[in-house]
């Protein structure tokens, strides 16, 4: 079976024209996925174990992308994380527009399955997002994200790849994506990269860790943007408020490497009960969505919040239903510049509620994102 479900963080109580892609301007599973990826890009079949690590390689030649304005990349694209085509159709009638942007989830069960993205090699009846973005490639993109190893890596995994050994499988993931028409995606590399509950991207609690995984990080864009065909955008996703005692600073990769800077939202572990007071609290946290959008703006590239949502009452200290929640959020979609944003409308992973169980939230997300909301694309 593939694993097409998404293991929420402890942040929410769990473990128009052709658009322009920001890379275009540059200087100079299971038996089924495991077969279908190799038909379809020559899946790289050897791994290794625990053994020793293989020498060190030089990186393979590259040439870092142009600048991209963030203000060229202020699209304001809306979306939703689904792995069913037919519930990101519903949710876009609702809307009263398509999505611009769907979020899926890679599989990290193993090399095969990672370098072979199940949504695209070997999709389930109705989750082909290969097909969905060909059938209109102007205007949807792919939101990938994915980890940076397969599930239950070596302790030394952040070294390893900065040292080329996972380069091949790197390779692989890019020219599968090329071959089914998924080459413009927006990666969402490592996504919540600050959070312990992510064995497979977690950048680490020391120094040396994170230097490590910044450098295996990079390795990896330049791999992936070098296959012929990509054009891939790279999105750098913290979790908002996750180790607090270290800053986006110290985590960031470099502007060379990265094209939007994403940050997750949730309404949890927040105690007041007010919403202003609970926004204000959220805003006063390391790493607060203000803090990113500021961090950003320093660097002029467009933010993204890739996962946000209402959350349910209860032990994740949830707001339930709250409008001036999902406004808050418009509001600062309105005053950044952001590529884009997805609503997490699921329950699962202690979100606990979707927009159907919140009628006052629900009214203000289709008034601000809807067809005629201020917080929703921008035109041109």
């Amino acid at each position: 079976m593939v694993d097409t479900t998404h293991r929420e963080s402890p942040a929410t109580g769990g473990s128009p024209a052709p658009r322009e892609h920001g890379r275009r301007k540059v200087i100079g599973a299971g038996l089924g996925v495991l077969a279908a990826a190799a038909a379809g890009g020559g899946v790289y079949w050897a791994t290794r174990g625990g053994d020793a690590p293989g020498p060190s390689t030089p990186a393979p030649p590259w040439t870092p992308p142009a600048h991209v304005p963030a203000s060229e990349l202020d699209t304001k694209w809306v979306g939703v994380q689904t792995h069913d085509v037919a519930v990101a159709e519903s949710f876009g009638a609702w809307l009263g527009r398509p999505l611009d942007v769907v979020v899926v989830f890679n599989s990290d069960a193993n090399w095969a399955a990672l370098s072979g993205p199940w949504f695209a090699m070997a999709p389930p009846a109705g989750q082909d997002w290969g097909q969905w973005v060909r059938d209109d490639p102007d205007t949807r993109t792919l939101v990938v994200s994915t980890g940076l190893v397969p599930a239950g890596p070596p302790e030394d995994w952040r070294a390893r790849g900065a040292a080329g050994e996972y380069d091949a499988h790197w390779t692989t993931f890019a020219e599968n994506l090329v071959s089914k028409g998924l080459g413009s995606s927006i990666v969402r590399l490592g996504w919540e990269l600050n959070g312990d509950w992510y064995e497979t991207h977690y950048i680490g609690s020391t120094e040396a860790q994170r230097e490590a995984w910044k450098a295996y990080f990079r390795r990896i864009v330049q791999i992936i943007t070098a296959v012929e065909g990509a054009d891939f955008e790279i999105d750098f996703n913290i979790a908002e408020g996750q180790q607090d005692s270290v800053t986006i600073d110290e985590m960031y990769p470099g502007d060379d490497w990265v094209d939007i800077i994403g940050v997750d939202v949730y309404d949890s572990y927040i105690s007041p009960i007010d919403p202003t007071a609970r926004w204000e609290e959220k805003d006063a946290k390391v790493n607060s969505l203000s803090a990113v959008i500021a961090f950003a703006a320093e660097r002029d590239k467009p933010i993204s919040i890739p996962e946000w949502a209402m959350v349910a009452a209860g032990d994740t200290q949830g707001g339930g239903d709250s409008p001036e929640f999902v406004n808050q959020i418009a509001d600062a979609v309105v005053g950044a510049e952001v590529r884009y944003q997805a609503y997490f409308n699921v329950p699962e992973g202690g979100v606990g509620m979707t927009l159907a169980d919140a009628p006052r939230g629900r009214a203000a997300f289709l008034s601000r994102f809807g067809a005629s909301g201020d917080a929703g694309p921008v035109a041109g």
